[in-house]
């Protein structure tokens, strides 16, 4: 007798085998695909922080930049106001924001600042923890 193609139960058996290779499989795939998800957020708040950082140290009087909803210029003139200073961004929460954001400033002598930042997602729907900046600044001059 010449054979062609498949009986029903080979067939069978063979959807078996992907649906179970595939329900095996399945929550490894989905778990992968989260922790990129948190990597990549994760990531995107590491440079914010450094972005902040930096926008600081290169302050000029002269720049209109802004960190969130909050000129630099304005946490500069809190900054020369007190000894420590904690700022949360942003004010309005109901703004279009992806992250919040703590700036602290903390005097170390007469000319240099310690500066914090520490930056938060949003909504703490992922598992992602909050980066945490430190750098050490010579006081900018104010014209």
């Amino acid at each position: 007798m010449n054979k062609k193609g498949f009986i029903l139960v080979e067939a069978l058996m063979g959807i078996f085998f992907v649906s179970l290779i595939s329900i095996v499989f399945f929550p490894i795939f989905t778990l992968i695909n989260n922790q990129f998800y948190n990597m990549e957020i994760k990531n995107d708040m590491k440079y914010y922080g450094e972005t902040i950082i930096e926008r600081i140290k290169a302050f000029d009087d002269n720049s209109d930049e802004y960190i969130l909803d909050m000129s630099l210029d304005e946490i500069i003139n809190n900054f020369y106001r007190k000894d420590d200073v904690s700022i949360k961004l942003p004010l309005n929460m109901d703004g279009n924001f992806d992250y919040k954001v703590n700036i602290n400033k903390r005097n170390r002598g007469n000319n240099l600042w310690k500066i914090i930042v520490e930056v938060y997602p949003k909504t703490n729907k992922t598992e992602i923890e909050g980066v945490r900046f430190e750098a050490n600044m010579p006081k900018p001059e104010k014209k």
